[in-house]
Parts: structure tokens; C-alpha cells; sequence
């Protein structure tokens, strides 16, 4: 059977580019109007919002190997501090944003980056959780009320076009066009980072921090590295966010968006750009898309059995956000970017039977058998040089071991 073909990369950056261009005037054309709403046009300027902030993250964690659980703060420093640049100083919104990406990158590189360059594991994670815990609350001082405006936040006028291109693109569009360009000019530097010696530093600090500085990497200043130009992306998407919102508030941003920047990039896949674009559409659409559930669910009632007992899915996003974490790492180690990319080299019939297979060791519980099939699949191939992961030994192997101590005991 014939393996899959995928059309040349130039052909995919051609559309790509033609739709992204054209995208804020198609929910005006007779075919796709009736699909695509305008609204659809500031989903978009969000998306490249998130773009950016799931960039950040992956850097930090899918390459660098640290694990944040506090980096929603880390972007709400970026949108307050445009926000004060903005509405206290009357700074230009473009000046402001990269004076504030400036800012939160050096607040990320030297007050968080080096003390955390002593932590790792979950001393490094629990660290993190407490920055997005006590940020918020910071905010409400009333020793910096006057720029904070405390609980009530900072709210701005709308950003329209300029003048130059006034009357050609609305409010919406120009918001698009210019997250978009900012998102798509990050994503390509991100690329050259990550293939430059700084990006083979980070992925021989996340394999093994012992065998980086072994082979001559200053582990500190690479850790803290990591964490600035991480919180550089994140201050940049927080004035966007700041831009497209024109509001932010101590509670726009916390630990409940701080997991989901985490789910985001295990879904979309570690140590990949475009696990990380996935993860945006995953941020853009996952509150939407849940939404919808129980309304789809009314509309199918009296017509499809037990659709009646679909829940009130509002109160049960928790429970929603765990689950596509679990089958995440069961099925899609290497996320949604690993599944596509593996896609090229598969036989549809054999894929169907290791998928079944794989399927059956994870009712079975065996999930070391589990995880050789998905590199089977080709889930779980490294997407990135150098971003080779090592498997734990399987159950049998550490029972012998066990036995072979009792037998020492």
C-alpha cells in the first residue's frame, strides 16, 4: 500500500501566507460567509496572541526542560506594564509594548531566571506556582495603586487604524494584521534560536543538566537565559493582549490560564513550533468548543439516544483539561505536532493495527509496551535534532531487579 504523500514546504508556505493575507475580508465573500463570521477576525488577532505565549512556554519547558506553573504572570507583567506605559505616560502602543516585552524579559532573566537556576523538578515548579498565587494580590497594594488602579485594572479607548490606513481596514482588521506580523516574525527568529548553539544548549540542559556541564555549558546562565528571553516572548504577547483586550485586571490572567499554557503545549507537542501553534488554537478555541457541547446536545435531543445525559460541561472543564492530558500522554506522547509529523511515513492499515494494539496495552495497564508502540506510530519521534527521549525501563525488567535486592536483603 502506498504511503502517504505531503506536498513540498514551499507550497504549504504559499497558501499559508495567501490565506493569512487575505483572512480578515472572507466572512465578506458569498461561499465562505456563510461559515465564517467576522468575530472570527478577533479570534485570529488572538490566536497570534497565544502564539506567543505557548512560544515562550515551550521554550522554557520543551526545551530548557523547567517546568513553570506560574507563567500567566509572567504575562500580566507585560500587559500591566503597557498598560501604565499607555494610559499614565501617553506613550505610543507599539513603543510601549516593546518597552514592556524589554522589561518583563529582564524581570524574568534576573529576578526570576537566577534564583531559579537553583531549583529543578518540582521545587522549581512550586516556585513558579507561588509567583502567579501572590502576583495578583501584589497588584491590589495600595502602594502602587496609582499606577495599578488597583482591583479595577486598566482600561483603555479602542487601538483603530492609523491614519495611513484608515478606510481601508477597520478596528479588527488592523489588530489582526498587526498581531499576526508580530507573531509570525517571533516564530521565525524562535526557529533560528532553537537551531543556533543557544538552542542545542537548552536541549542538552533539559536531556540532562550533569551531562550539559559536563560538556562545558554554564548551567546557571543557561537556565537563566531560558528564562528571560521566555519572558521576553511572554511580556511582548501580554501587550498585545493588553492591545487587542484594551483592558487587564489582577484577575485577567492566573493559575487557571497558567495550566492551561501548560496543557497547551503537552497537547500540541514539547520542543516543536508547530506543537506550539497547535497549542494556540487550543487556547483560542478549547473555552468555545466546550461551550458549544451542551448546545449541540439540546439540539440532538429526541433524535439520538442518551445524548440527554450529556453534563453541564461548565462546571466539569477540570475534568475535561485532565482527560486530554491523560490520552495526551498515553497516546500522543509527542502531542499533535508528533502525530503529523509522523503522518508521512505511515501505512494505514499498519497504523490501524498499533494503534489497536496500543490501545489494548493501555487497558491492560501495560503501558511500557504502550509507549514503544506509539514510537512505532511514529508518535513518538523526536521532531527536533537532538530531542531524543530515553524510556523508563519496562515492568518486567524492574521486577527482576527487585527481586535480584531481596535476594541481597
Amino acid at each position: 500500500m502506498r504511503r502517504l504523500s505531503i506536498p513540498p514546504p514551499a507550497l504549504w508556505l504559499v497558501s499559508l501566507a495567501v490565506l493569512l493575507l487575505v483572512f480578515p475580508f472572507v466572512h465578506d465573500w458569498p461561499v465562505f460567509g456563510r461559515f465564517i463570521s467576522e468575530f472570527r477576525t478577533f479570534n485570529a488577532a488572538m490566536f497570534a496572541v497565544w502564539l506567543l505565549v505557548v512560544l515562550s512556554m515551550n521554550l522554557l519547558t520543551g526545551y530548557s526542560g523547567q517546568i513553570s506553573l506560574g507563567h500567566a504572570a509572567v504575562v500580566l507583567v507585560g500587559a500591566y506594564m503597557t498598560g501604565i506605559l499607555v494610559d499614565q505616560y501617553s506613550i505610543p502602543m507599539p513603543v510601549a509594548i516593546a518597552l514592556a516585552a524589554a522589561f518583563t524579559g529582564l524581570v524574568g532573566g534576573v529576578v526570576i531566571g537566577l534564583p531559579a537556576s537553583r531549583l529543578t523538578g518540582p521545587y522549581l515548579a512550586i516556585a513558579t506556582f507561588a509567583l502567579v498565587i501572590t502576583f495578583p494580590q501584589i497588584l491590589k497594594l495600595n502602594l502602587i495603586d496609582g499606577w495599578t488602579n488597583g482591583a479595577l485594572g486598566i482600561r483603555i479607548r479602542e487601538v483603530g487604524a492609523p491614519g495611513l490606513v484608515d478606510g481601508f481596514l477597520d478596528q479588527a482588521q488592523w489588530l489582526y494584521y498587526v498581531t499576526m506580523f508580530v507573531a509570525l516574525i517571533m516564530a521565525v527568529l524562535f526557529w533560528n534560536l532553537t537551531h543556533s548553539r543557544f538552542g542545542r544548549a537548552f536541549v542538552a540542559l533539559r536531556d540532562s543538566e550533569i551531562g550539559a556541564e559536563q560538556m562545558g555549558i554554564n548551567v546557571p546562565m543557561y537556565k537563566a537565559l531560558a528564562f528571560g528571553i521566555s519572558s521576553f516572548y511572554a511580556g511582548l504577547a501580554g501587550g498585545l493582549f493588553f492591545m487587542v483586550q484594551t483592558f487587564v485586571g489582577p484577575e485577567s490572567l492566573g493559575f487557571q490560564q497558567s495550566f492551561l499554557f501548560l496543557v497547551a503545549i503537552v497537547i500540541g507537542g514539547l520542543g516543536t513550533i508547530l506543537g506550539s501553534v497547535f497549542g494556540a488554537f487550543f487556547l483560542t478555541f478549547q473555552a468555545e468548543v466546550i461551550d458549544g457541547i451542551p448546545r449541540w446536545a439540546e439540539s440532538l435531543e429526541g433524535r439520538v439516544p442518551f445524548v440527554s445525559f450529556v453534563p453541564d460541561l461548565d462546571r466539569l472543564r477540570g475534568v475535561i483539561y485532565g482527560g486530554l492530558l491523560v490520552i495526551t500522554v498515553l497516546l500522543f506522547p509527542r502531542g499533535l505536532a508528533g502525530f503529523v509529523q509522523g503522518m508521512g511515513s505511515w501505512r494505514p492499515a499498519a497504523a490501524r493495527e498499533s494503534l489497536a494494539a496500543r490501545l489494548a496495552a493501555v487497558r491492560a495497564g501495560d503501558f511500557g509496551a504502550a509507549s514503544m508502540l506509539a514510537r512505532q506510530l511514529g508518535l513518538g519521534r523526536p521532531a527536533e535534532r537532538g530531542d531524543e527521549r530515553h524510556d523508563p525501563p519496562d515492568a518486567g525488567e524492574g521486577r527482576s531487579n527487585g527481586a535480584d535486592d531481596d535476594k541481597l536483603g
